[in-house]
């Protein structure tokens, strides 16, 4: 075993820095940072100078990756704020620092580069464990309360699942007759649990991002294999595609199922003799019923405050009134909102508002991915009845987008420059009248309009051309998992600003980086391979 990890490490103290760095890297922004010195660090002080000569010619097309960062710098020169714009240039320092070190760091043998991603998918393993146990004994709200248990951004680990996954079934499929039944077993069962975890942890960023890589992969395999294997995966295709506008059609349809409400003829008093409060201008609704209907807040109040320790008018853990809570609750129930309504709630439902959740389908299905679609439709909903945004994911990133566009319709060629888009945005948002809390005001949550808005049509084509440009020169698109790399971070990053966020860029750079300088895509197969000299 000793001989084993003596021959695999290779004197090449690069590698061993790269294997801390993946380990690290689902775990803790922080030290993502640092190792991120320690790695050039190495890089600079390892090997002779002579050798970092022939690496660094031998390796000067991941320059290309630095020159995005150099567009941040002279970009910097034509902003009225400095601090803004140094603070993006720190911030996307990882552009600078990984592809120095790769420039310059020793070369990995293609058993390194394996073992390196045998590293990584042990800690993201680790890291999805951890995250569970964090879930599971939270005392945080329960509805989607998986994202806040994660050690870094859910979405960001959404990346990560996805790119070990590939990982694996790339794997396999390279290998398939070397392996043994129980080796295939264990590959599979691994397979199927960062698909699991990721559906789970119900980020459809990732889900988007995973289907479609999955669609590329498909339509790859079509073209390499014979006509019978070809109808199989070309139904598999199809359903890929469908089952998923298949399943969001029928979310949508359930939920737009809303009752008729005709004011002459609702009832107007309880059962106790009080009257009801209508208010028939509010759209709110909840599995199809109204919220603002059938409320008498004397009765709701009285018994509410006997069963519960969390008094009516108080605020939950969720910031908002709990009685705001308890009545979409509910109303996702069924039940009207007066004294025999709140009796006919069991101890499971108040203790359900008082953690803040608002349906009931929150707490009953909360393993199914039903409701983080629900919730994705409800703030559609929501936003398109009254135009309010303020604290709803998928709503909120519509305003950003709006605003993102009213910029760059002014600033089309050359952007507003790092230092000064905040600046921007926060005069877009005024101009277009958004309902937006100001303290939500934030820049697009896509990674290609703040691009534009930065940079303009010019700067957001060069840096799209430093990227693509060297994974043809270097012919690297033919290797399939750096392909899949590629093809589910072009789509992630219409959902968010992932390459300019700490976790997103440091991971993008890094395996980019990997991908780039390593020759071939004999790293995936699993032979033994003759120590270098």
């Amino acid at each position: 075993m000793k001989k084993q990890l003596t021959n695999i490490i290779n004197n090449n103290w690069f590698f061993v820095s790269l294997v801390c760095f993946v380990l690290i890297l689902p775990f803790s922004a922080a030290l993502v940072s640092i190792m991120s010195g320690i790695i050039l660090v190495v890089a600079l002080v390892e090997d002779s100078w002579h050798n970092k000569s022939v690496r660094f010619h031998r390796n000067k097309i991941i320059l290309w990756l630095s020159a995005i960062y150099f567009i941040y710098i002279l970009s910097a020169f034509f902003s009225d704020n400095l601090a803004s714009s140094f603070y993006d240039l720190k911030k996307n320092l990882f552009y600078l620092v990984l592809p120095t070190a790769f420039l310059i760091g020793k070369s990995l043998l293609p058993i390194q580069k394996r073992y390196l991603f045998y590293a990584f998918t042990f800690s993201v393993v680790v890291s999805a464990i951890v995250t569970i146990l964090n879930w599971k004994f939270s005392q945080t709200a329960a509805t989607f309360g998986v994202h806040k248990a994660s050690l870094i951004s859910h979405i960001r680990f959404s990346f990560q699942l996805i790119l070990v996954f590939w990982f694996i079934v790339v794997l396999i499929q390279k290998n398939y007759k070397k392996l043994n039944i129980w080796q295939r077993i264990s590959f599979i069962i691994l397979a199927l649990y960062f698909i699991s975890f990721l559906l789970f942890q119900q980020s459809l960023t990732g889900i988007l991002a995973l289907i479609a890589s999955s669609v590329f992969i498909l339509v790859y395999l079509i073209f390499q294999t014979s006509i019978n294997k070809r109808i199989v995966l070309f139904t598999l295709l199809m359903l890929v595609i469908s089952a998923p506008i298949a399943y969001i059609s029928w979310v949508v349809t359930e939920f737009y199922d809303i009752e008729e409400v005709e004011p002459e003829n609702i009832d107007k008093r309880t059962a106790q003799g009080n009257l009801y409060w209508h208010d028939f201008e509010n759209p709110l609704v909840e599995n199809g019923g109204y919220v603002h209907l059938y409320i008498c807040h004397e009765e709701a109040r009285e018994e509410w405050n006997k069963i519960s320790e969390i008094k009516y008018d108080s605020i939950s853990v969720s910031g908002y009134p709990i009685y705001s809570t308890l009545l979409r609750y509910m109303t996702s129930k069924g039940l009207r909102k007066d004294a025999k309504g709140v009796q006919m709630l069991t101890p499971e439902d108040v203790e359900n508002v008082e953690k803040g959740i608002a349906n009931v389908i929150f707490a009953n299905k909360k393993f199914s991915l039903y409701p983080r679609v629900y919730q994705t439709v409800w703030e559609y909903y929501v936003y398109s009845k009254t135009g309010e945004a303020s604290h709803q994911s998928f709503s909120q990133r519509i305003e950003f987008a709006k605003a993102a566009i009213h910029i760059i319709k002014n600033n089309f060629w050359f952007g507003v420059g790092t230092g000064n888009w905040k600046k921007e945005f926060a005069k877009a948002y005024v101009e277009m009248n958004s309902k937006l809390d100001p303290e939500l005001y934030a820049s697009s949550h896509n990674q290609y309009l703040n691009y534009i808005v930065k940079f303009g049509i010019f700067g957001f084509l060069l840096i799209m051309f430093a990227l693509i440009y060297p994974v043809f020169k270097t012919k690297r698109h033919k290797d399939l998992l750096f392909a899949l790399f590629l093809v589910f971070m072009f789509f992630v990053n219409f959902a968010d600003s992932n390459l300019e966020s700490h976790m997103g860029s440091s991971f993008f750079v890094f395996f980019y980086s990997i991908f780039l300088i390593t020759n071939g895509t004999n790293y995936l197969e699993m032979y033994p391979v003759k120590r270098s000299g």
